[in-house]
């Protein structure tokens, strides 16, 4: 987190900590500093124990192995034109 601009005091101690190793199996890393960076660019944060709730709330991370969906652009058919089809 430090490294993504997030400085904060990890309080945790002993058997505290096994909430926060959940959360990192639950969601993954980058999960937990993607929201931990938005949060903080919208105030200002002390503690990582201030972010443990909103981590909580996170969707779990994909099964490995499963395929990335990646938004891709509506294609048109090789070889046809839109005048050929008379949508203009």
């Amino acid at each position: 987190m430090t490294a993504s601009g997030v400085v904060v005091r990890w309080p945790f101690t002993g058997n505290q900590w096994f909430p926060v190793i959940a959360l990192i199996n639950k969601c993954g890393i980058p999960a937990l500093v993607a929201y931990a960076r938005r949060t903080a660019d919208r105030t200002h944060v002390d503690s990582a124990r201030y972010f443990m709730r909103g981590w909580g709330e996170l969707p779990p991370k994909p099964a490995a192995g499963s395929p990335v969906h990646t938004p891709r652009p509506h294609l048109r058919a090789v070889g046809q034109s839109p005048e050929d089809r008379g949508i203009f």
